[in-house]
């Protein structure tokens, strides 16, 4: 725990195996847990945090409507509800093992790589304009989700990461609850066969 933190370590042993089970300690594996899913994620908010503060990006500002969002706002957005649904009946089943698999997988692959990579130009331009903002927005909830997700499993990094988001702890936040109907499975689809 001291080489780690409590989280890294926490997160290594239940996304490796479910909280019953045996478990082979591995010290890489900690490594590997940290470079992998927390890198990512630290990275995925120092982007937001310095493109909103270069901005100055206000969340309270009126949201974007979904038909003015670009493809890929409204695919991460749907991904970000379906995550929301699997991360939830995991949760309720006893299986954190399978939610914390799927926040890093979200984190890694269709956040940080797909979303961030491929959408860096709309943060990059001079002009704040509705697409801008809708970058932003989308961002920011992905990650604000992101952290009330995590919470259970990451009490420590979670809350940094929220009230860092939002100035509130995440352990006094409703629990998110997922928004069906911006759920496209057909834009998914899409999607993953570009990935």
């Amino acid at each position: 725990l001291d080489a780690f933190g409590a989280d890294a370590v926490r997160w290594y042993m239940i996304s490796n195996a479910q909280p019953w089970d045996n478990l082979k300690f591995d010290a890489e594996g900690i490594t590997e847990v940290q470079r992998k899913f927390f890198r990512a994620l630290f990275n995925t908010y120092g982007f937001f945090a310095l493109y909103a503060n270069i901005d100055g990006f206000d969340v309270e500002t009126a949201p974007v409507p979904m038909a003015k969002r670009t493809e890929m706002d409204r695919w991460v957005l749907s991904r970000l509800n379906s995550l929301l649904i699997q991360v939830q009946e995991a949760y309720d089943t006893y299986e954190p093992t399978q939610a914390a698999r799927a926040i890093q997988d979200f984190v890694v692959e269709d956040l940080s790589n797909w979303y961030v990579r491929l959408n860096r130009r709309r943060f990059w331009k001079g002009d704040q304009g509705d697409d801008k903002n809708a970058a932003f927005q989308t961002l920011h909830r992905c990650l604000e989700v992101v952290a009330m997700l995590s919470a259970p499993i990451t009490p420590f990094f979670s809350d940094r990461l929220y009230r860092d988001l939002t100035g509130k702890s995440v352990h006094l936040s409703n629990w998110p609850k997922a928004e069906k109907a911006r759920i496209d499975t057909v834009l998914e689809k899409r999607t993953a066969l570009a990935q």
